[in-house]
């Protein structure tokens, strides 16, 4: 049977372009209306087709948007000639070549374990706006590739991802990505649609009065996106680019850790420029005090202005630092913070909210410069904050920065502790809103 797909989709250069790319794994989108939906269909429809016995999954958060969204899609592109059947309720289709392609919700309230996905085999997998879905349950779909077909050989193993930016793990894994099997390939709007078009036109209209929703679905831009609680503004951090003048002191933050993904990470800012930022996994205490003594040596750093954090790792790094004679900063986030003049505004939860409030003033005020590093500007953009019964101020830990953003905020971190130790902290105005 000879079938004319192009009756049915009629792929645009950039999409012809994602659809020739053979890395393992491959994110398309960015702008709205860039034709990610009708891409990842037939992804899909291709990878059936094109191996007989296939076993495909389509997945995305919720399922009722699912149905409604990406579903639609899909029978608006695929021949109906060459479906077998279809499963409403189980939402499993089955090919004239018995390949099987099934949607799936893949939602960790709903599934904590997602064990839906992990009791899958498949040759090939999707998600549909996979910002909305976990770094867990891609890891997860990227060991499911392990589908043989029935003549004995193996499908190419894919996964193929959309989304336009917000703020996930998308970032660190594939739009910062060096990974030649992790690639983005970017769809802006005027790929799929004319300038002149009237969905073209109604967009920039819609966001004509807001240039940051602008940059971020009309342009695809990744590194302009705010969510509602964040604490340090996209703007005020894409304003710190250049370098200052007129700046203040010279400090080290450092961020240690020995195991696992997180990463010590060493920060110097300099004249209120940030002059060395730098990360390293899988340090030993000796190795980081190594490295922290031939900063402080190399740039002339005051003892007191040399912030550590003192949990963990940190407390051993302290302890070996002090027996040498550098008596620097430790720093606690957990620990109290310091008072604050203003006793009727909200106030800090702790240390921790305490030095990123400071932080975030001073990016808001101009008093950072050289803010150019990719890693740093999103980890700062992810960092948020909550109030709580008592009307403090608390900026949410680590692991729950890691399920958003894919990865420990380290650098970040660092910064918050270089910023907070170049000036004596004493008192300062604590006050809401964050806007």
């Amino acid at each position: 049977m000879k079938i004319d797909f192009s009756k049915y989709y009629r792929p645009k250069p950039k999409q012809v372009k994602a659809h020739s790319n053979r890395a393992k794994y491959l994110l398309f989108g960015g702008a709205m209306g860039g034709g990610k939906s009708w891409f990842l269909c037939g992804e899909a429809i291709k990878n059936a087709m094109m191996f007989e016995g296939n076993r495909l999954v389509i997945v995305r958060k919720e399922l009722s948007v699912l149905r409604r969204t990406i579903l639609i899609t899909f029978f608006s592109i695929c021949p109906p000639e060459i479906i077998k059947s279809y499963n409403q309720s189980s939402l499993v289709i089955t090919f004239i070549n018995g390949s099987v392609l099934t949607f799936l919700e893949a939602n960790t309230s709903k599934d904590p374990l997602l064990n839906k996905l992990k009791g899958l085999e498949i040759g090939w997998f999707g998600i549909d706006e996979a910002n909305e879905v976990s770094i867990e349950a891609y890891q997860i779909l990227k060991t499911r590739l392990r589908w043989t077909l029935p003549n004995g050989e193996q499908p190419r193993y894919e996964g193929r991802l959309t989304s336009n930016p917000e703020q996930s793990w998308l970032i660190p894994t594939f739009i910062q990505s060096s990974d030649p099997n992790q690639v983005y390939i970017q769809s802006l709007t005027t790929d799929n649609y004319d300038e002149n078009s009237e969905y073209y036109q109604s967009l920039k209209e819609a966001f004509g009065d807001n240039p940051q929703m602008m940059r971020k679905y009309l342009l695809g831009d990744w590194f302009m996106i705010d969510t509602i609680n964040q604490l340090i503004p996209s703007m005020a951090i894409a304003k710190c680019e250049s370098t200052i003048t007129d700046g203040e002191g010279i400090s080290l933050g450092i961020d240690p850790s020995r195991y696992g993904d997180d990463r010590t990470a060493f920060i110097v800012i300099n004249g209120g420029n940030i002059e060395l930022a730098e990360t390293y996994q899988e340090t030993s205490i000796n190795q980081i005090v190594t490295r922290a003594i031939e900063l402080i040596d190399s740039y002339d750093i005051p003892n007191d202005c040399v912030g550590i954090d003192g949990v963990g790792l940190g407390t051993g790094v302290i302890d070996n630092l002090k027996s040498l004679g550098y008596e620097i900063q430790e720093l606690i986030g957990g620990a109290k913070p310091i008072d604050v003049q203003n006793e009727d505004a909200f106030q800090p939860y702790n240390l921790r909210s305490q030095m990123y409030y400071q932080l975030r003033n001073d990016i808001i005020e101009g008093y950072i410069g050289n803010l150019n590093d990719q890693t740093l500007k999103l980890e700062l953009g992810a960092i948020q904050y909550e109030i709580n019964s008592e009307k403090t101020v608390k900026v949410i830990g680590k692991e729950a920065i890691k399920k958003v953003l894919g990865k420990s905020p380290d650098l970040a971190d660092a910064m918050c502790y270089a910023n907070w130790v170049r000036v004596v902290r004493v008192q300062y105005a604590y006050e809401l809103p964050f806007i």
